[in-house]
């Protein structure tokens, strides 16, 4: 049974951008992390409660949105991209340096991968070379430089 899982995931898995959608989610989460948890030394509490908290409640919403829609919808990876690059660029700025810069790397890396994700699959090279050959009516010349 858990084998039958594992192949339907993987199945899922690939037809999706999903490793794009995992690092936008690890970013939004470490962008919506520090402004919220109260870090005690001692008797001293730190907390940063102030307007970017605010900021990275809805920048790191966006962002989670934007992860489950690669997920869910892959067919608009190409806009939920640019927004995740845009929303990761802004957080920097605005959200404590976008969660002490990981979470906007994270977000940055899951955005670039979205955009360059495509659900068609890699032809051999052995294939690529019969399919120019079939097209042409004759092989691939080469051009000789003259010397």
């Amino acid at each position: 049974m858990l084998l039958r899982f594992w192949r339907g995931f993987t199945a899922w898995r690939r037809g999706r951008p999903f490793w794009a959608g995992l690092f936008v989610a690890i970013g939004a989460l470490i962008i919506l992390f520090p402004p919220y948890a109260g870090l005690k030394l001692g008797d001293m509490v730190i907390s940063i409660q102030t307007l970017g908290g605010v900021s990275a409640l809805l920048i790191g919403s966006l962002l989670i949105l934007c992860a489950v829609s690669l997920w869910v919808a892959p067919k608009f990876r190409l806009a939920s991209g640019i927004v995740t690059v845009l929303l990761s660029l802004v957080a920097i700025v605005v959200t404590n340096l976008g969660g002490f810069i990981f979470g906007t790397l994270f977000s940055l890396l899951g955005g670039a991968l979205a955009v360059a994700w495509t659900n068609e699959p890699k032809k051999p090279k052995k294939a690529k070379k019969a399919q120019e050959k079939a097209e042409n009516g004759t092989e691939p010349t080469q051009r000789v430089q003259p010397t």
